[in-house]
């Protein structure tokens, strides 16, 4: 596969673009959801389980990208905001099921109306095609770094 030769400048860096961008929409939501007293982290975890509810810990924490480690801490803080119940696995004693509260399906409906502008004020002036484009393309780049990390660290 042919690639252009890097360059530093990080214009022109899709690794710098997609840290730069995430982070101005992790400031944004931020601002948004603060009011209701929901943290960033809490918000990836509700949005998971708003999606798919009854995961495993394990499975939750592939699905948010964080370790397992540092999942169990936010689920811990999140149970204590009423927002998540744990429920062990009725077939696998082993498994704890991660359910959420009624607190935290309401707070969907009000939430859900934030990231929809934080998307608008994103994407104001591109082009529905231009868009995706670069849905394709960054779903596509983050498969192939998904891929390189299952083949662990001897690969790289």
């Amino acid at each position: 596969m042919n690639h252009a030769p890097f360059d530093p400048d990080p214009l022109k860096s899709p690794g710098y673009q997609v840290r730069a961008t995430h982070r101005a929409f992790d400031r944004l939501l931020q601002r948004q959801i603060r009011k209701h007293r929901i943290s960033n982290g809490f918000w990836y975890v509700l949005r998971a389980l708003w999606r798919r509810e009854n995961m495993s810990q394990r499975e939750l924490a592939d699905e948010v990208n964080l370790t397992e480690s540092s999942t169990v801490l936010l689920l811990d803080s999140m149970e204590r905001a009423g927002l998540v119940r744990r429920k062990r696995d009725t077939e696998d004693r082993r498994r704890i099921r991660i359910h959420l509260t009624p607190k935290a399906r309401r707070l969907e409906a009000r939430l859900l109306p934030n990231v929809e502008e934080i998307n608008a004020m994103a994407t104001e002036g591109i082009p529905p095609g231009d868009l995706e484009v670069f849905l394709r393309t960054a779903i596509r780049m983050r498969a192939n770094l998904m891929r390189h990390l299952a083949a662990g660290p001897e690969a790289s």
